[in-house]
């Protein structure tokens, strides 16, 4: 056998070989690594977030597909914005520098805007430069400048993160307590004590609560309720609601979070109601 052919014949084997390792031992999204961006983290892989400001610390898990809110409530997140402050981890900034040849006080990164700590992994939010709405990132031991992309959601604090439906659909409800009537869950059905109403209006009641999305504020202690709303879980447990006001919009509150929930006022038989909103007059 000449050497040539010696030659081409062990690379015949060695891609044989590393095609076969391909195949059974392929590289998935999480084993690749983003050089350019500020952390070696990978998004998928996050399950811990905290968001440390001035004013509040959060700290978000995740268990499974979905993230949670453990301090300083225990609530469902927002899956979306959670999400999009876990992709922090893989900003690819436009320049870095190290930090120790800055002065970081000049880039607002001495007492930093937020501190947002995924895993075990610190990324520091220093103010903003005048060009492009860019923002000074730390993420020792250098400091980068990316794309302020990130901090509206984090400067929003628990309103932005926190799930905006009254009962997100993760939650087992078996009893919807209204001050004139009551929806209940028998096996799969719900239906009311109220007369002569359809059981299509009775689901889609109930679909409203677990799916209409409101805007969050804190709680207005100063409002005093109109009307009490009681939710019975499967677990035993039961949330209870404050209705605020109807107009000029919907304000339902839920005190032991110490939020409530926006809705325009149009939603009041969405919300509130088993009737249909009268047919305007011709």
């Amino acid at each position: 056998m000449s050497r040539r052919m010696l030659i081409n014949y062990l690379l015949f084997i060695l891609i044989i070989i590393f095609t076969y390792i391909g195949i059974k031992y392929p590289i998935t999204e999480d084993q690749k690594i983003n050089r350019n961006a500020i952390t070696t983290l990978k998004p998928g892989n996050i399950t811990d977030i905290k968001i440390e400001t001035a004013d509040e610390i959060l700290v978000l898990k995740k268990q499974g597909t979905s993230w949670n809110i453990e301090s300083p409530i225990n609530w469902f997140a927002n899956n979306i914005a959670a999400e999009r402050i876990a992709s922090l981890a893989a900003v690819e900034p436009q320049s870095k520098l190290p930090k120790d040849q800055i002065d970081v006080s000049t880039l607002g990164l001495r007492i930093p805007k937020a501190v947002v700590t995924l895993n075990n992994k610190s990324i520091y939010f220093g103010d903003t430069n005048r060009i492009g709405n860019r923002r000074y990132l730390m993420v020792d031991p250098n400091v980068y400048l990316a794309s302020d992309i990130h901090y509206i959601f984090i400067s929003q604090g628990l309103s932005g993160l926190i799930d905006n439906r009254l009962l997100p659909s993760r939650l087992e409800l078996t009893e919807l307590k209204f001050p004139a009537f009551t929806l209940h869950k028998s096996e799969s059905t719900w239906s009311t004590n109220a007369e002569n109403k359809p059981s299509q209006h009775v689901t889609q009641l109930i679909n409203n609560w677990h799916q209409k999305q409101a805007t969050i504020k804190p709680y207005d202690r100063t409002l005093n309720p109109l009307n009490k709303i009681k939710a019975s879980l499967q677990s035993g447990s039961d949330i209870e609601f404050f209705v605020l006001s109807i107009k000029p919009e919907i304000i339902i509150a839920r005190p032991d979070l110490n939020i409530q929930y926006h809705f325009p006022d149009h939603q009041y038989y969405e919300l509130l109601s088993l009737d249909q909103p009268a047919e305007p007059s011709k």
